[in-house]
């Protein structure tokens, strides 16, 4: 049975580790907390995943707890949102100290920012805050970014923001129980989908590796699995709007988490979700086709309930970690992002601590 194995215990975080998220391309990890710091922490041994240490610790930026944190795509930047209501972004110098730079400050955001996150090219970051609201921004040259767009279709706090792998498609999720799907159209951005079914607070999303499913977290203990439906679909499903796609829950993980679930995230390597939350677990499940999903065809009580749990796929629990923080909430979970060490999880609790675990499939 697969199981999951710590490698190491990361300390030095003076507060609760608010978010964990690893390099684009190699084995560096980020993580930012209520103590105002992110640390950056690196193996000293290529060869030996048990050994850790901080070689950078970015401070000064922000003037209260830094909630997310975030690599660009090429690795070079970092941004950072607080919730003294601004996002950094950060540079390492090329200098012999290799320290890293607040070269940016965005403003605009009226209270606390919640997430983060940048699209796959790199020319976008979006953002997102208690004032209701996701703000997406333009990269341009000397580190100036200028706001696109502000939407405020969400009735309450947004609590996260993810991009799609390979599009300019953005996803929100919010206290308001909802996920919206963003599009733009020259550069109006717009509601294209709003997903509805969780019974409460949607903490946490994460889109599939090829970006047609999305896994979401919420309050409700449960993780719900969404599809990305193209007009004319072979299954018949009705896309509303002319031209449109249409997101339809296919499938609802239940039964495991009995507290909040706070984190997702989707394996963009073997395809496996991890999600953790204030149970102090860590669960690990394997996606598989039901057998409506596998048979490619759905009856017509199917597709009338095709919001209903587990009709296209199916999540089997694999593994879990109890007390994997011990007694605290576990805040983040995020699986390294390429097949070179594809089976690590790293992830960061209230205890202050980060952990670093590796899937052993045997």
């Amino acid at each position: 049975m697969p199981r999951l194995e710590q490698l190491a215990e990361l300390q030095g975080h003076e507060d609760r580790v608010w978010c964990a998220t690893w390099h684009p391309t190699k084995p560096i990890l980020a993580t930012c907390s209520g103590d105002k710091t992110v640390r950056i922490w690196q193996a000293t041994n290529a060869l030996d995943p048990t050994k850790w240490q901080c070689i950078n610790v970015l401070e000064g930026g922000h003037k209260r707890t830094i909630r997310s944190v975030a690599w660009s795509p090429d690795g070079r930047q970092l941004a950072t949102g607080s919730f003294d209501a601004t996002t950094g972004i950060w540079e390492r110098d090329e200098d012999e100290s290799g320290d890293y730079e607040c070269v940016a400050t965005l403003e605009g955001h009226e209270n606390e920012t919640k997430s983060i996150a940048w699209s796959k090219s790199g020319a976008l970051l979006a953002t997102c805050s208690r004032d209701k609201s996701v703000w997406i921004w333009e990269v341009e040259e000397d580190n100036d970014f200028e706001c696109l767009s502000v939407l405020q279709e969400h009735t309450q706090d947004v609590k996260m923001v993810a991009w799609h792998p390979d599009e300019e498609l953005l996803a929100s999720a919010s206290y308001d129980d909802t996920i919206k799907i963003w599009k733009d159209d020259d550069d109006d951005w717009y509601c294209s989908d709003t997903l509805q079914g969780h019974d409460s607070t949607v903490w946490a999303i994460d889109f599939s590796p090829e970006g047609n499913h999305l896994v979401s977290a919420s309050a409700d203990q449960t993780l719900k699995i969404w599809q990305r439906f193209q007009p004319g679909n072979s299954l018949g499903i009705v896309t509303p709007r002319r031209g449109e796609p249409v997101w339809k829950c296919v499938g609802t993980v239940t039964g495991h988490h009995d507290r909040c679930i706070y984190s997702v995230s989707w394996s963009q390597t073997y395809g496996f979700i991890a999600s953790a939350g204030a149970d102090n677990t860590i669960r690990v499940f394997e996606v598989s086709d039901s057998d409506a999903g596998a048979a490619g065809r759905l009856t017509e009580e199917q597709q009338k309930a095709l919001n209903e749990p587990g009709v296209l796929l199916e999540a089997k629990l694999i593994t879990e970690i109890k007390t994997a923080h011990g007694t605290s909430d576990i805040n983040s979970v995020a699986w390294y992002p390429n097949e070179e060490h594809g089976d690590w999880l790293a992830s960061g609790g209230d205890d202050g601590s980060v952990r670093i675990w590796r899937l052993i499939r045997d």
